[in-house]
């Protein structure tokens, strides 16, 4: 494969990672519909989130295990069978086996989806701190290089995304 028809085919997945951030149907912490500024990944991760600030008292402090479905720079998709409201702040401990020890995020649940199967689908905006480790995940070291290649190559692989 030529380097330029790689180089078309991740323009192309870039572009097409862009899409509204809030689902049909969910329910969103500030009504906004935006538009996604980067390539997501698809994922089946497990995570867990801590609840750190909730309306529901009851919710904080809760730990709740999730998977998730697709995650970028800025934000994460994920799965679990516990409701958490939008707008509620979570922690999320994301492991990564490139680095020692666990990324610690904050993040602002934007919104959520019952499915039909009864569990709830959410997307968190990670949030900037100086406490947590945000700038390591943003930074586009070669773990993250690795990460974001995998990506490609799998969306690719995907069936009706060959490369002619």
């Amino acid at each position: 494969m030529t380097t330029s028809l790689l180089l078309s085919k991740i323009t192309g997945i870039s572009s097409a990672g862009k899409r509204p951030t809030v689902p049909p149907g969910a329910s969103s912490s500030n009504g906004q519909h935006e538009k996604r500024s980067e390539f997501r990944c698809g994922s089946n991760e497990r995570l867990f989130f801590q609840v750190v600030q909730s309306e529901d008292k009851d919710l904080i402090g809760t730990t709740l295990s999730s998977n998730v479905l697709n995650s970028s720079a800025n934000d994460l998709k994920a799965v679990s069978e516990k409701n958490i409201p939008a707008g509620c702040v979570v922690d999320p401990w994301v492991d990564d086996s490139a680095r020692p020890g666990k990324f610690f995020l904050s993040s602002e649940v934007r919104w959520v989806l019952e499915e039909e199967s009864g569990a709830f689908s959410f997307g968190v905006e990670l949030l900037d701190g100086a406490a947590t480790d945000i700038a390591e995940w943003r930074e586009p070291g070669l773990a993250r290089q690795f990460w974001s290649f995998r990506c490609i190559l799998n969306h690719i692989a995907m069936p009706g995304n060959h490369i002619p």
